[in-house]
């Protein structure tokens, strides 16, 4: 998250450039046709319906929005969501720094997964198990996370039931990891998963949860074995998280052997936590209708994806995977003293369509690329639309948590 002078600039993004935005105070009073993409005849309709300000179109329901004639549904609630940022940010009601707890049985994988995510791969042979408590303020793809992996050894697990507060009071999300391959202590760990979930419960905490069913290695994966297991794994946990109401729950695969795999699974996480992440799946399905494509994502070169959209999701698998694989030899060529591509093409001929990856602009204070990547089968239609969603899409990369 910015500090609060970079949080007013990213805030003046969201509005035309012919408004005047000199302070926070008063933006919520501004007129809906001051956001950039509100036009003056749909500002008007809303006008009509009593929407009057950024703050009434923030009370609206995103869920159910009103039906409003000459405003497509997709694009009030893309609306609303711009409006509920700005309403947050303005209250200063987005947290400075996300709380991430790592938690699951001992041996199951979890210091090898932040491992990975941090580039740390010489640690990996020497990774011993974790003992209590590790806390650490983290930059995950550029963002400030606040990561608390709790060492899963017996000792140490009930420790955590004692004094709940101290571990998952404020926790915005939950990686739990389940080792695939030790099927003997599915059950212990199913039964750890219900203390947490009860503990939980007890502080009234709603915190995103990932289940990872970790060390799904490729060859591993291609056995049976590896089907069955995952089957034992959600008959042991669906039953208990068919418990408690409200929870948004999630299984995901991962293999330190793939990080593609582990950028992915924490892509996903982070999306659901994230402040902006659906107002930019919106308009990135607006620009695959505006220029005929079959998917587009917005993916950082460190591999995080903040958002996309598909017709068909086997497209967008294609199109996100391949451009994780273009990162990681863009990243060898700039290795090797070679100057990186602003723009990466690969076309397909004998399959008709091609996929596409530009450099929108960069984020955080480490610089960090933003790439748009398209899979189309139309690519002269691309370069007459993409100025006018880069400039929607800024701001909500700074402020996405």
């Amino acid at each position: 998250m910015s500090s609060n002078g970079e949080d007013f600039e990213n805030i003046k993004q969201f509005f035309k450039s012919n408004v005047s935005v000199e302070t926070l105070e008063g933006v919520l009073d501004y007129g809906p046709d001051t956001i950039f993409g509100i036009d003056s005849i749909s500002a008007k309709a809303l006008k009509q319906e009593g929407i009057k300000t950024i703050q009434h179109l923030a009370n609206l329901n995103e869920q159910s929005p009103p039906k409003i004639a000459g405003i497509l549904p997709r694009m009030l609630i893309k609306w609303i969501k711009i409006a509920g940022v700005l309403e947050k940010v303005v209250r200063n009601e987005i947290k400075q720094r996300k709380k991430i707890v790592l938690i699951g049985l001992d041996n199951g994988g979890k210091s090898s997964i932040l491992a990975v995510l941090q580039n740390e791969y010489s640690k990996l042979q020497s990774l011993l198990p974790t003992k209590g408590v590790k806390r650490e303020k983290l930059d995950f793809f550029g963002f400030p996370i606040i990561s608390w992996d709790l060492g899963g050894q017996i000792q140490y697990r009930e420790t955590y039931f004692e004094q709940p507060e101290l571990y998952f009071s404020g926790v915005d999300l939950i990686l739990y990891v389940i080792d695939v391959q030790d099927p003997e202590r599915f059950e212990v760990s199913a039964d750890y998963f219900k203390k947490i979930l009860e503990s939980i419960k007890s502080l009234e905490e709603k915190p995103t949860l990932h289940l990872i069913i970790h060390k799904s290695d490729q060859d591993f994966r291609k056995n049976l074995k590896w089907q069955q297991n995952v089957k034992k794994i959600k008959d042991l946990f669906n039953p208990i998280i068919n418990k408690f109401d409200g929870l948004n729950t999630k299984y995901i695969d991962t293999t330190i052997y793939q990080q593609e795999t582990v950028l992915q699974m924490l892509s996903e996480a982070l999306k659901e936590i994230s402040d902006t992440s659906k107002i930019i799946d919106n308009i990135m399905e607006e620009l695959i209708v505006k220029i005929k494509a079959r998917a587009a994502s917005l993916i950082s070169l460190e591999g995080l994806i903040f958002g996309g959209f598909q017709h068909e999701k086997k497209d967008g698998e294609l199109l996100n995977n391949t451009a994780l694989q273009f990162h990681t030899m863009s990243n060898f060529h700039t290795s090797m003293d070679l100057v990186r591509e602003r723009e990466i093409v690969l076309e397909m001929p004998l399959n008709e369509f091609i996929f596409k990856g530009e450099i929108l602009f960069e984020y955080s204070e480490h610089g960090i690329p933003v790439y748009l990547w398209i899979l189309t089968e139309n690519p002269a239609l691309v370069a007459d639309h993409v100025a006018t969603f880069k400039q929607q899409l800024s701001p909500l990369i700074h402020l996405f948590l």
